[in-house]
């Protein structure tokens, strides 16, 4: 299983960002969780997550519970693209 992420364009996914393989996602399970109880807000490998606000949690959440690895850097940088740039994300589950 895998997440992908994609710009969120018009409520449908465009423009592919990253993708999130099995061992990466459970690195990122601590941020994920901590996303979780801040926002009631779950991404899962199985289900489609859209952001199109609401992503700053999400970064906040990343670089509080990062352990240097480069899907953090890739995710945290991805994220803050899309702020930056005021578009949304979604992370597609398979």
């Amino acid at each position: 299983m895998s997440i992908d992420i994609h710009k969120l364009k018009n409520g449908r996914a465009e423009d592919y960002l990253l993708s999130i393989n099995d061992s990466e996602y459970s690195e990122l399970s601590p941020a994920i969780e901590m996303y979780k109880s801040k926002t009631g807000l779950f991404i899962d490998q199985y289900s489609d997550l859209k952001l199109s606000s609401g992503v700053l949690p999400l970064i906040q959440s990343l670089e509080a519970t990062s352990n240097g690895t480069d899907i953090y850097a890739s995710l945290i940088n991805v994220l803050k693209q899309s702020e930056s740039a005021g578009y949304g994300i979604i992370f597609v589950g398979d």
